[in-house]
Parts: structure tokens; C-alpha cells; sequence
């Protein structure tokens, strides 16, 4: 049967991994004969990355612009995107008529507009952190959802009962076909590590691994390409300066044809330590590279250490260290050769075009004949939830110093309400903003807004002292011993010790305290 299926990617800038992903379902789709078309957002008015266009021209496939919002939790979503911009996504898509609705992250609007239309819809989204589902969301979450890895899609499946299933990611295999280029013998090896410059995709751990492997006589060069002009990525290039390293670990940036350098290649090394299933794992293995990875999330799930690829113990410069040597000692005795012939295996099994055609093929078979009467929340009764909370924001928007941040926390503050009110009532009613920057009026005014039951006693800071907006400014430790108050976090930078910090006191996430600005994990 000739599915029609509309893919919604993310908003106009992000060309990341989970765009790649559905992406390339949409191209195997349409090579198999079905009808695609693939959406995009403007809502941002923002440039729209000249890669969907390419590609997309290359496979011959429909491109409609639509102002949709997505996130990648479901803490900041823009309620009032989404009812803004309703009816006209539902109208596109009405137009269209498709079989299949197929998006990525979470995405309100075309989950709101399959119910309305009766046609299911798809989310693939990947890690997630537990403690977001704490408490009770409106239910506009899809039924459906696609996974790289039984990890991420088991947890799913518990946090709002999707329908979920794990289907690996699909990488071309290189016209050359190097998959059985052998990596044994003598002479320098080269690395690559691939991925954005960031904490979680631990590029420092791997650069210190390499540069421990290098010390014991490993004769390699590393190469590490992705988006570096981040801190993470200035304290990367700054240890390789301090070490000098420049020599044989090289810092290249954003690459706009990977293809290449995979070719160039004989070892991919991935550090991630949050993640859900690396794209670059299925990539470099189709171009017939040896695998070094951490054990994040997905990745024992195909990779077996020493069988079709090295599992790293851990996510330290020692644990990376002791698979990089390891390798080295079995490519120099000559045992590499079966390793590829395995992770080529696996590659036809998991990552080939045709096995991660057949897997969607029959999931959005299973998912037309499954389909039923969706649930029955509509937009209708998301603009009347929200609509005493809109009005509260209209009014001070004006007036307040970020209303773009206090606009995507408004479905959070909606939900969390209820419970600072029922925490209120137990007596829990004085608050703390930790926080006492340039967002520290705004998230006072948040407050004030929409909890007025609390009363809210002073902002915290490490470093800072005295009084700021007619608060007193108190140190953490002067806080965290009382009892029957809550924290509100207030800040980005440095948003991540605080909250590790509130965890090792025993706080408990949306109970104890909140965080009102957007999350960073």
C-alpha cells in the first residue's frame, strides 16, 4: 500500500541528530515509493538550514513551511505558539490529507491536529529525564512514538504509555564500500571523534583519553569535528594549547561533508554520556570503521565489546584509554580484521537502508491498523485551561524585563500551580528565588503573578550580599535548613550545580523546588 506521509522536523535552525534521523525516513520513504512531504518551522522567522533544501531537492521531495513550535521536554512549551499558530498547521495538513502524521521532540500542534483530524501520529523523541514527568501534564503527548534504543523507548513507554518501539538509525553505505577494509597491521591510525562541543558529548574525557593512549606509544592522530565555539568547547581548545597537543589532536569545527572524512578514517571514538543512540555510531560503522564508544544509554544494546566494537567501561579519560590501547594491541596482533566483519554485520542488520525501511514499513502498519477514536483533550480545551493565564500574561508583558522566557515557562507555571497551592496549604508557603542576576526581577514578578498565595522572603547567591529589589540576598547554606519553604530556580548559567546541589541535600524536584527558567540538561 502508497502511504502519504507529512514529517515535521524542528524549528528553522536546528539541523541536529534527531532531524538527520527523521530526516532520512522521510528519503527511505519516499525511495520506496510512498508520498512524502516534509515540514518545516518558520515560527521564529528565522533562516531555515540550507541542508533541508539540498537534500531535499537531491530526493525530490515536497517542502511546506508551517509555524510550529516543538520541545525536547515537556517542561518549556509554548502554549501560546501553539494556540496561536493552530489553525494554521490544521488547515495545511487538512489540505494535504495524509495517511501518516510523523514528527520529532514533542509537538503539540500536530499531535492537536491528528485528534482533530483522526490521523495518527509518530513522535520520535529520545532521552528523557524521569523527573520531568513529576508532575501531572495536560495530555497532548502522542500515542506513538519511535526510539534509537530499548533504553530510551522503554522509559518512554512508563512516563506516558506510548505505543513505543526501537528502530535504529539508517546510514548510506559509502559507494567505495570499505566495510571490509582492514584496520590490522602497523602505522598511524587516524581518529575521529564527531558531535557539537559540548558536556554532554564529553569531547575533554576523549582528548584527555587520547592524549593518556599517546603517552604509552599509541601512534594516532585525533581529529574532532562538530560545532566548537561554545566554553565547553574554549576549555577544550585551551587544554590542547596548555598540553601542546595541537600536533596530533585537532580541533576542526562544524564539517559540511562528514562523508569524506569518514572515508579518511579508521576509528571512530565517541565519549557521549547522555544520550540516547549515537547517529555517528550507525555512520561510521557503514563506512567501515572500528567503534570505541561509552556504554551511554543505547549503544550495549549493539555494540559487544571486543565482538563488533570496544564498550567502554565508563565515561572517564581511563576507561576511554584502556579501549583505545586494547584496540591498538589486538590491530598490532592481527585480530581487528573479524571485529569489522561482525560490525558489518550488524550495520546490514540494524543501520542498512533496507532494514530501517522494513522496520517503519511495518510499524506504520501496525500503527493504521492499531489507530482509534484519539484522546479526547482538543484545542478547545487548551485555550480555555490556559486562557485566564494568558490574560495574566498579556497584561505584564510590557512590563516585565524577559517576556519571551515567561512565555515558554507558562505551561509549566500552569501545571505546577496546583501543586504549590496544595503545598501551601501544609503550611509550605515562603519561597526563595536562587538567583540573584539579571533575571532575578523577572522571575520575582513570575511569582508574584501567578503563586500571590506564597510569600516570597529573599533570593540566593554564593558570591553576592545585601539586598536586591527590597529582598535580602541569604547564602545557600542559610536556606536549605529551613523547613516549609520552596526554592525557585532562577537562572541558566550554572543551572546545573545548583540543581546537583539541591539533589545532594535530598530536595525533591517539583516539590521542594522549580526551576522557572529553561532547562538545561
Amino acid at each position: 500500500m502508497i502511504l502519504k506521509i507529512m514529517y515535521f522536523l524542528d524549528e528553522g535552525l536546528g539541523f541536529g541528530g534527531a532531524a538527520h534521523t527523521l530526516l532520512r525516513q522521510a528519503v527511505l520513504m519516499k525511495n520506496a515509493g510512498h508520498e512524502v512531504v516534509l515540514s518545516i518551522s518558520d515560527y521564529k522567522n528565522e533562516t531555515i538550514a540550507e541542508e533541508y533544501f539540498r537534500l531535499c531537492a537531491k530526493k525530490n521531495i515536497e517542502i511546506v513551511r508551517m509555524p510550529f513550535v516543538v520541545s525536547s521536554q515537556p517542561e518549556d512549551i509554548d502554549i501560546i505558539s501553539v494556540i496561536k499558530n493552530y489553525r494554521i498547521v490544521r488547515d495545511i495538513v487538512k489540505r494535504y490529507s495524509p495517511d501518516l502524521l510523523h514528527s520529532i521532540q514533542i509537538n503539540p500542534i500536530v499531535e492537536l491536529t491528528g485528534r482533530e483530524l483522526k490521523i495518527p501520529h509518530i513522535m520520535n523523541i529520545y532521552q528523557i529525564q524521569r523527573e520531568f514527568f513529576s508532575v501531572p501534564y495536560t495530555d497532548i503527548f502522542p500515542r506513538y512514538h519511535i526510539c534509537d534504543s530499548r533504553y530510551y523507548a522503554d522509559i518512554w513507554k512508563e512516563l506516558i504509555h506510548t505505543d513505543s518501539i526501537c528502530i535504529r538509525t539508517a546510514a548510506e553505505e559509502p559507494m567505495g564500500n570499505r566495510m571490509q577494509r582492514s584496520r590490522d597491521g602497523n602505522g598511524r591510525v587516524r581518529y575521529c571523534c564527531v558531535g557539537g562541543v559540548c558536556v554532554r558529548k564529553n569531547q575533554l574525557e576523549v582528548i584527555k583519553a587520547f592524549e593518556l593512549a599517546l603517552a604509552k606509544g599509541v601512534d594516532g592522530e585525533l581529529f574532532l569535528y562538530g560545532y566548537d565555539m561554545g566554553p565547553y568547547a574554549k576549555a577544550c581548545r585551551h587544554y590542547l594549547e596548555q598540553k601542546n597537543l595541537g600536533e596530533l589532536i585537532h580541533m576542526v569545527g562544524f564539517c559540511t561533508n562528514m562523508e569524506d572524512e569518514y572515508e579518511k578514517a579508521d576509528v571512530l571514538l565517541c565519549g557521549s554520556t547522555c544520550e540516547s543512540y549515537p547517529n555517528v555510531i550507525s555512520e561510521a560503522m557503514a563506512h567501515g570503521l572500528v567503534i570505541i564508544s561509552t556504554p551511554v544509554a543505547g549503544v550495549p544494546e549493539v555494540i559487544e565489546d571486543g565482538y563488533n566494537g570496544y564498550l567502554c567501561d565508563g565515561y572517564s579519560d581511563s576507561a576511554i584509554a584502556r579501549k583505545i590501547l586494547q584496540f591498538e594491541r589486538e590491530r598490532k596482533a592481527g585480530r581487528t580484521t573479524q571485529i569489522l566483519s561482525n560490525a558489518s554485520d550488524t550495520y546490514r542488520k540494524l543501520h542498512s537502508s533496507k532494514s530501517v525501511r522494513l522496520e517503519l514499513e511495518r510499524y506504520y502498519g501496525h500503527v493504521l491498523e492499531d489507530f482509534h477514536e484519539p484522546p479526547p483533550i482538543r484545542i478547545e480545551g487548551i485555550c480555555e485551561r490556559f486562557s485566564d493565564m494568558i490574560t495574566l500574561y498579556n497584561g505584564k508583558k510590557d512590563t516585565i524585563l524577559h517576556p519571551e522566557l515567561v512565555r515558554l515557562k507558562l505551561w509549566y507555571v500552569y501545571h505546577i500551580k496546583e501543586v504549590l497551592e496544595k503545598l501551601a496549604t501544609t503550611g509550605k508557603r515562603q519561597a526563595y528565588i536562587w538567583g540573584a542576576g539579571r533575571l532575578a526581577n523577572t522571575i520575582k514578578v513570575m511569582i508574584e503573578t501567578f503563586f500571590p498565595f506564597l510569600q516570597l522572603k529573599g533570593f540566593i547567591d554564593s558570591y553576592k550580599q545585601g539586598e536586591l529589589l527590597n529582598l535580602p540576598i541569604c547564602h545557600p547554606d542559610a536556606v536549605l535548613r529551613k523547613e516549609n519553604m520552596v526554592l525557585f530556580v532562577g537562572l541558566t548559567n550554572g543551572q546545573e550545580e545548583i540543581l546537583r546541589i539541591l539533589e545532594e541535600q535530598h530536595k525533591i524536584y517539583n516539590q521542594d523546588y522549580f526551576v522557572l527558567t529553561p532547562r538545561t540538561w
